[in-house]
């Protein structure tokens, strides 16, 4: 059960990094907690959403644990400012799979690992390579 719903604020990448403040919202199904980040004007139209879905085994003890974050980003065409639409929708989404066997510490590993895998400006993570749609060789 999620019970610690608090904004969550995640900086984006642009050279003077702008904080997005994301503030909990309603619920969209058992088991998943989701925040928004509406644009200035408090529209639900062009809100970023971050989602975090988790699935419990049904046998605790030699089961999986399914853990899923989603975040979506919308972009808008301001063209006609009294009628923004959505032209499309930047996804990512990750999936943590933890066995019942998984200890805390190495459930915080796997995951600090898989945050570092992805950092930008590096030749030794991935993220640069994701940006630009291409392998790394």
């Amino acid at each position: 059960m999620i019970t610690n719903m608090s904004n969550v604020v995640l900086p984006d990448a642009a050279a003077t990094p702008v904080n997005q403040t994301f503030t909990p919202a309603s619920r969209v199904a058992d088991n998943t907690a989701r925040w928004l980040s509406k644009p200035t004007n408090g529209a639900l139209l062009g809100a970023k959403a971050l989602q975090l879905s988790i699935r419990e085994p049904a046998d605790p003890m030699s089961g999986v644990y399914r853990e899923i974050v989603t975040l979506a980003v919308p972009k808008l065409d301001t063209s006609v400012p009294t009628a923004p639409k959505v032209i499309g929708i930047g996804r990512a989404k990750t999936e943590f799979i933890f066995p019942a066997s998984f200890t805390t510490q190495e459930k915080k590993d796997l995951v600090k690992m898989h945050e570092q895998s992805l950092l930008l400006g590096s030749a030794t993570t991935l993220g640069d390579n994701i940006v630009d749609g291409s392998l790394p060789y």
